[in-house]
């Protein structure tokens, strides 16, 4: 999922940062003040002040963006009469408050300077780039980046309504992530719910309940042969670069594909489908690491668990992959030790091993247990709060029944509530991790790497523990890159935050013309089926089936759920794209935007509200040729 970025990159956020947005939370804040105050500190001062200058520009542009009428912000001598209008004790500096304040005035005038301003603002409008107004007739040809199990799907639903795709993969098959990946891997859910929508598992072979990853490889290459995917992609290739086309429109790409010199080529629609976890691998880098006479690995290069034999291990970090890798260690080296800072909640198969964990987690009755969403209505959130004790104690009850299945001791009990975790480590194991740290064949330590031994034959923790290792295996996650794209033009408008890349509806960057994020910026508990509702979406909007909102309105949709997300969920550089549980919330909207019936399971109640959604329930929207 990303690496903890105040691990990386700052100190922790004072308890005062935490409370100054806790506002969000609270339904009786309005829209605009939402909005206004998640601009404010997004670009205040320490001291929770704007100043003139680069900070109070920078939040005159956020203004603009989020609200059609406010685009002349932009302007120079806009942006100093609104100076003037919000700083209202006239002290050179802006309070949160007198931002708030401000903002109501342009939005709601009650003042004569504030009627003014609101109508030279009107008379100076800023037409904004038509970004999404697209001349959908003009788009023809789409670059795809990514074969992985979202780049199919997306080939294949444009391909089918009569674009023509061409997918760029960089290894040597379909599959990314499933193609090669760390030893032992494969499904942590069953393989229901992780399914091609409308293409479920072919009935010529006896899949396993929880395939490992060589049948799920296998899977995902049927798709592609079923729909002739093969045909149009290019493997072996990397896309360099890709900048905008030379004609105002599309994208002009430079790809190389092995061995052979670099080219363009011009498309009028790019849509990057490279996954969440894809490159470059994050690995600390402690004191010392260059002395170490032993292997550094990143657990997506510890392909084979026999690259242990023989040897002691450590494996750093407490995700999925970290677990795995130290369950895999332990079956073929001397020694493995699992060191990480703290433990996630993990899920079990069953609970209370008798109900299968989908009844508990993919039904709408666990997404109203979650967190409230900010798009609820005003009876939905008295509901939520009026309930909000009974969710409390539902979700205690849960943590001593998996406290219970998998033996956690109280010094290794999760610090966060796991209503919370799950949105930051959500994990679903079997027994084979418990089972061996009860026998002693891994060891669990709460801490983290400070430094590499001189003598270069192990470890050092930050708590003085010294451990003797000849391989290190790093299970920390991935970095996310926007390279491909120009530092100078194209970054600044995609507005990558250090908690990942806020899109629209997780797909459109609203600045930025021609181009969609399939399945890399967006995380579910079922992210296949989520990439196919994306590719669906994105299909409908390229044949003007779906008609998208002006840019303002998008990026005030991007402003709520920015402000909603920090509100509550844990930091990490990936929390822009984290929609984990509440992706029923998720899949309901892109289904609303195309005008579907979001609620699959007609009159049936009860199955509505308790039974597990999977990939089965939208078949009848993925109709093939």
């Amino acid at each position: 999922m990303g690496f903890n970025i105040y691990d990386d990159t700052q100190a922790p956020a004072s308890p005062s940062a935490a409370q100054r947005r806790r506002s969000f939370t609270d339904q009786t804040e309005g829209t605009d003040k939402a909005i206004a105050q998640e601009i404010f500190f997004s670009h205040a001062s320490g001291d929770d002040v704007l100043q003139a200058g680069t900070s109070f520009s920078a939040a005159c542009k956020s203004l603009a963006g989020a609200y059609e009428q406010f685009s002349a912000l932009t302007l120079p001598q806009m942006e100093g009469r609104a100076y003037e209008l919000f700083d209202d004790n006239h002290d050179g500096l802006i309070s949160c408050q007198e931002f708030l304040d401000g903002v109501e005035e342009l939005l709601r005038p009650k003042t004569s300077q504030g009627r003014a301003l609101r109508d030279r603002l009107s008379q100076n409008t800023v037409n904004p780039t038509p970004v999404h107004s697209l001349l959908l007739s003009e788009v023809k040809t789409i670059c795809v980046v990514g074969g992985g199990v979202a780049g199919l799907q997306t080939a294949n639903l444009l391909g089918q309504a009569g674009f023509k795709c061409t997918i760029f993969e960089k290894s040597q098959d379909v599959g990314g992530v499933w193609r090669e990946n760390y030893a032992d891997f494969g499904l942590q859910v069953p393989r229901e719910l992780y399914e091609f929508p409308g293409f479920p598992y072919p009935a010529d072979k006896n899949w396993s309940k929880f395939p490992p990853g060589p049948e799920v490889q296998e899977y995902i290459q049927k798709y592609a042969k079923q729909f002739k995917l093969y045909e149009v992609c290019k493997f072996e290739t990397a896309v360099l670069e890709m900048k905008p086309g030379s004609s105002g429109r599309g994208w002009d790409v430079k790809y190389q594909r092995k061995g052979e010199t670099a080219v363009w080529e011009e498309f009028d629609f790019a849509v990057v489908a490279t996954g969440m976890y894809g490159w470059p691998p994050h690995i600390p880098k402690a004191r010392g690491y260059g002395n170490f006479k032993g292997e550094i690995l990143h657990s997506c290069t510890f392909t084979d668990r026999k690259m242990a034999t023989g040897k002691r291990v450590v494996v750093v970090g407490g995700g999925k992959s970290a677990i795995d890798n130290a369950v895999a260690a332990a079956k073929e080296g001397i020694s493995s030790t699992l060191v990480c800072r703290e433990m996630h909640w993990p899920v079990p198969r069953h609970l209370l091993n008798l109900v299968p964990f989908k009844w508990g987690t993919y039904s709408r009755f666990g997404h109203f247990m979650l967190p409230t969403h900010h798009e609820e209505s005003s009876a939905s959130w008295w509901m939520h709060s009026t309930c909000a004790p009974v969710k409390w104690m539902w979700w205690r009850v849960v943590e001593l029944m998996f406290r219970g299945q998998f033996c956690i001791p109280k010094s290794q009990v999760p610090p966060s509530n796991i209503e919370i975790d799950v949105f930051n480590g959500g994990q679903i194991l079997n027994y084979e991790f418990r089972d061996m740290l009860a026998s002693g064949k891994v060891k669990l330590i709460l801490g983290s790497i400070d430094k590499f031994r001189e003598d270069g034959t192990g470890v050092v923790l930050n708590d003085g523990t010294e451990l003797d290792c000849d391989l290190v295996v790093y299970g920390t996650g991935f970095k996310k890159s926007y390279d491909i794209f120009d530092s100078t033009f194209v970054q600044p408008k995609l507005d990558i935050q250090k908690d990942g890349l806020y899109l629209y509806r997780n797909i459109l960057p609203p600045q930025v013309p021609d181009l969609a994020f399939i399945g890399c910026e967006v995380s579910t508990f079922n992210n296949i089926l989520t990439h196919g509702l994306q590719a669906l979406w994105l299909t409908k909007v390229l044949t003007g089936e779906l008609r998208l909102p002006k840019t303002s309105q998008m990026m005030r949709v991007m402003e709520l759920e920015q402000a909603w997300k920090r509100s509550w969920m844990p930091p990490s550089s990936a929390r822009a794209s984290i929609w984990q549980l509440h992706m029923m919330k998720y899949h309901d909207n892109l289904l609303k935007d195309m005008g579907e019936n979001h609620k699959r399971r007609g009159f049936n109640f009860l199955g509505e509200c308790f039974a597990p959604y999977s990939a089965w329930d939208y078949k009848d929207l993925f109709k093939f040729k």
